[in-house]
């Protein structure tokens, strides 16, 4: 739309981003859903039951349809065109719209979060680890009470934000979405930096550690979409809000989705396997040390060191079936809840996965080699790796 007197935006059609915004929306958006829906699918190739991170994913991914709905509103009242090219009352509609996106917006980015952060739960068990982990998943739920008070209250009376003339007061807007981008940022970085070096602890070669090292580093993308959609808020007026919104909102979307992928991307290696095997490529830089030695005929143990005595002869024979039975996917297979026994559970068995082949790290403090251990534990030189053979050596 041409005609307008107010300025376009560097980098952008100065006369309507509606094209724009609808062609972004649109292409993250499916992106995203695609990476749910591998995700659910590497859940059925492995047979294993879905948990409280996969349907928290989903969950997030629906909130992400939601504030979808909202920037198609926001779209239909004008967003994208020049103010002066606009109804008044449009102006009005799609500031109440955007209150509503706010909101959304911000608690799909906690459902996301907190979808990783289970993720982490159930594949390290390290205490510290794990206290980190719940300080950080607190101080994302502090920070999305605090910011939807800040999005509601913003104006006093509320009405003032779509009303300027009305008597009362406002804090800054752009301010307040400057706070918020910064929380994100940070929480982001804590949580992509937090199981970084537990990998480099575990009992893997070099190569394998820099694979499952990328294969978590590959969420830095939504830290990225997250620091330039910081920049673009400061693109945004009052005097021109329909147009000037639409280049933060595009990336509002960008920035959603692009959690969902980084906190799907993980689980995907089932997906991946069964692609690779497809193309013919027989090995993976994840390939599992134990499934290799399993298919060498090699004497060394999983933790790579020959005649050691600490891992006895069947454990290692049990743990390279169990870990070759859960398709090379090492750094992301789950134990089942059961520890010693058929009535023994540990103290968080009611949280934990009743499924699937796996092993998952853990840390016992002052018990060596020498100590008893619950049926499914096997010492690994300081770590344990917490394993199920019960399906494995049926």
């Amino acid at each position: 739309m041409s005609g307008s007197v107010l300025p376009g935006i560097s980098g952008y059609n100065p006369h309507n981003l509606q094209p724009w915004t609808v062609e972004v929306v649109t292409s993250v958006t499916a992106l995203a859903t695609v990476a749910v829906g591998l995700r659910l699918l590497s859940r059925h190739i492995k047979a294993q039951k879905l948990w409280w991170d996969d349907y928290m994913i989903i969950f997030s991914l629906a909130w992400n349809f939601i504030v979808v709905g909202l920037i198609f509103g926001m779209y239909s009242a004008g967003m994208g065109i020049h103010a002066d090219k606009v109804p008044l009352d449009d102006i009005v509609r799609m500031a109440k719209l955007l209150v509503a996106a706010e909101i959304f917006y911000a608690f799909n980015l906690v459902w996301t979060k907190l979808s990783v952060l289970l993720m982490y739960y159930r594949v390290f068990r390290f205490p510290l680890f794990k206290n980190m982990a719940y300080g950080i998943g607190a101080f994302v739920i502090a920070w999305v009470i605090t910011i939807t008070f800040l999005f509601i209250f913003i104006c006093v009376p509320v009405e003032k934000l779509w009303y300027p003339d009305l008597p009362g007061h406002c804090i800054d807007q752009v301010g307040t979405w400057i706070a918020n981008a910064a929380s994100t940022i940070l929480s982001d970085i804590a949580i992509l930096v937090l199981p970084i070096p537990q990998v480099w602890k575990l009992q893997l070669r070099k190569p394998e550690k820099i694979g499952v090292t990328f294969a978590f580093c590959l969420g830095f993308f939504v830290v990225f979409a997250s620091a330039y959609r910081f920049s673009v808020l400061f693109s945004y007026s009052n005097g021109d809000p329909t147009y000037t919104l639409a280049p933060t909102v595009g990336w509002t979307a960008i920035e959603m989705s692009a959690g969902i992928v980084s906190a799907c991307l993980p689980t995907l290696g089932p997906v991946f396997a069964v692609c690779a095997t497809k193309l013919g490529i027989k090995r993976t830089l994840l390939t599992t040390r134990g499934e290799r030695t399993n298919n060498t005929g090699s004497s060394k143990n999983f933790a790579g060191q020959s005649g050691t005595a600490s891992m006895r002869d069947g454990a290692d024979l049990e743990l390279q079936k169990a870990m070759k039975a859960s398709g090379g996917a090492g750094f992301y297979r789950l134990p089942d809840s059961q520890m010693s026994g058929d009535t023994t559970r540990a103290p968080d068995a009611e949280l934990r996965p009743k499924h699937g082949y796996g092993y998952t790290v853990t840390s016992h403090p002052g018990k060596g080699d020498g100590e008893s251990l619950s049926g499914d534990e096997v010492p690994l030189h300081g770590i344990r790796v917490h394993t199920d053979f019960k399906q494995s050596t049926g």
